[in-house]
């Protein structure tokens, strides 16, 4: 199930509901209660019915009847652990709710450019002799590329939209590469990450995600809130 809850709300996308995450304990409570029911009839008419001399054993009655108790709570215990799941998904959106229109730091090298701009940050864990910044689309073609900063520690790279080219790209999701050498022409790992600007808060199978224009994030890759 799917739910989006922004600052704007409209009917087209307040909520959405997908049959993804979609609970099959009440098809699995009715099955059991169906055959539990049965059993009972068909033990009742063979209790009826039975031979004198040769009655049902007692034993075996009672551990069936103690196996269909076990696997019939079974089933209660998982129709209440997903309205737990349910209810601390909704604790978890409403408390999520104050960040919507927030710009926050996202540990991922994906983000959402809007209107032309979107802002990364790449932290390098030394002084490097060179660094190329690779930027590409949502299906992983290069639309731009060009030398970042070399200095040990956090960088930021604002880009402005713009291909190496000179074209504006659309706005939508782009990652940010980072390729760094150091002096021995080792390469060096930098660590990249992307702000953005919280547009909704999206409810999918159970979870929180923060929603970007297009590009959907957890609650849990939040670094900073930055304005």
């Amino acid at each position: 199930m799917t739910t989006t809850i922004g600052a704007t709300p409209t009917p087209a996308s307040t909520a959405t509901t997908t049959p993804t995450g979609t609970s099959t304990t009440p098809t699995a409570a009715a099955s059991i209660g169906t055959d539990y029911n049965t059993f009972l009839k068909l033990l009742t008419t063979q209790l009826q019915n039975q031979d004198p001399q040769s009655p049902l054993d007692t034993n075996q009655m009672t551990q069936q009847l103690v196996s269909f108790s076990q696997v019939e709570q079974a089933v209660n215990t998982n129709t209440k652990l997903d309205q737990l799941v349910a209810l601390q998904s909704t604790n978890q959106t409403v408390a999520s709710l104050p960040l919507v229109g927030h710009t926050v730091e996202i540990a991922d090298s994906k983000g959402a450019l809007a209107n032309g701009k979107l802002t990364y940050g790449y932290n390098l864990p030394s002084t490097a002799t060179s660094t190329t910044l690779t930027v590409t689309d949502a299906n992983g073609n290069t639309v731009y590329q060009g030398a970042g900063a070399t200095t040990a520690g956090f960088n930021s790279f604002a880009w402005d939209g713009k291909a190496s080219d000179g074209s504006t790209v659309p706005d939508g999701v782009y990652t940010l590469n980072v390729a760094a050498s150091a002096a021995d022409g080792s390469a060096i790992t930098a660590a990249v990450s992307s702000y953005g600007k919280i547009d909704s808060i999206q409810i999918k199978n159970g979870a929180a995600s923060l929603m970007m224009g297009t590009l959907s994030e957890p609650l849990s890759k939040i670094t900073a809130i930055t304005s």
